[in-house]
């Protein structure tokens, strides 16, 4: 899982979404990502560590997943460490067989060029309305409120238009 989705559940208050939709109840955090959501500590207080919660565990590349990271990188534009996080969330998906989860659309262009199986923040908005919420739109609305309320983008301009665009997008049937 890459950073934004992290810490921008995290501030919305809704962290445990990501639990609840983790496989095994564990989301998977690169020590990359780690160490960008410490730095975002450093300016809001209500993040958690990787470290801090049970339902996330940070995972070290390896030599091999470190090889992916950079030619990631080097497709990718941006200065020598931007990016890096999403990288290292491909390269970890792609190698332990795991789904990418990324907001940032050049990052997932990079999953799918490589055939990585990946999620952004409104598709577990919307897999949460269809197993967690017993599909209450009133909920699901209002977690992406509070998503928009930290301040993250997302393609809505509020959560009364999720169920709309996640029907034109095909998310829901």
């Amino acid at each position: 899982m890459d950073t934004s989705v992290y810490t921008h559940f995290c501030r919305a208050g809704h962290a445990s979404l990501l639990q609840g939709l983790a496989p095994g109840g564990v989301v998977l955090i690169p020590s990359d990502v780690s160490e960008e959501i410490e730095r975002g500590r450093d300016t809001y207080a209500n993040i958690p560590s990787v470290a801090s919660v049970a339902w996330a565990e940070i995972a070290v590349l390896d030599e091999t997943e470190i090889w992916t990271q950079a030619q990631i990188k080097a497709q990718m534009s941006g200065g020598p460490t931007e990016h890096m996080g999403e990288c290292a969330v491909i390269a970890c998906a792609k190698h332990r067989r795991l789904t990418a989860v990324l907001d940032e659309r050049a990052a997932v262009a990079q999953a799918d060029r490589l055939s990585v199986p990946n999620h952004d923040t409104l598709w577990i908005v919307i897999e949460a309305y269809k197993t967690l919420f017993d599909r209450d739109r009133k909920t699901a609305a209002d977690v992406v409120d509070d998503l928009l309320g930290t301040g993250m983008f997302l393609p809505l301009q509020s959560g009364e238009s999720l169920l709309t665009w996640a029907y034109e997008e095909g998310l829901l049937p």
